[in-house]
């Protein structure tokens, strides 16, 4: 195996990379709106105060756009009072507006919170391994298939699967 080619991300980021929260058709006209909808599914499901959360999202996203382009974007914080990540998929109908660079409406999101003492590294190397899974137009049309939540989950855990099991890749603790 070429040891050049082997690339390494924490088990956590790997972990962290299936979405915990999923909302499908999810219907807002704007990225005010998506980042509000996104902090009340986390308040619902974690029980966690959203006002904070979709503060801290609010104010990355005015510092500057997390739309990555092709349809997608990535909104990300630091957030105070969790040990772990918490991830929320959404998929939006209609797409919006969200200041990608190609000027393309995102139809899906994937929110990344952390908490704010998380290691730098290994965030940047989640964000890099989301990226990685969105660049993906193989799985992109399969998310975009998929009916139901349960799918979306199973969706995210083989593409998961596939890049473990890949030559070259390694999971470190």
């Amino acid at each position: 195996m070429n040891t050049l080619a082997v690339q390494r991300f924490p088990v956590g980021a790997l972990r962290w990379s299936v979405p915990h929260e999923i909302a499908l058709d999810l219907q807002v006209s704007n990225r005010w709106e998506a980042l509000r909808a996104a902090s009340a599914i986390v308040e619902r499901s974690r029980g966690l105060n959203a006002a904070p959360i979709f503060r801290a999202l609010w104010r990355r996203e005015n510092a500057a756009s997390t739309g990555l382009g092709n349809g997608f974007a990535l909104p990300h914080a630091r957030i105070a009072g969790i040990v772990e990540p918490v991830t929320v998929y959404a998929r939006l109908k209609p797409p919006i507006g969200f200041a990608a660079p190609d000027h393309r409406p995102a139809s899906e999101l994937f929110v990344l919170l952390v908490p704010n003492n998380a290691d730098n590294a290994v965030h940047l190397e989640l964000l890099a391994l989301i990226a990685e899974m969105f660049s993906d137009n193989a799985f992109r049309a399969q998310l975009s298939a998929a009916p139901d939540s349960v799918e979306v989950r199973s969706t995210f855990q083989r593409w998961i699967d596939k890049r473990t099991s890949r030559d070259g890749f390694r999971q470190t603790a």
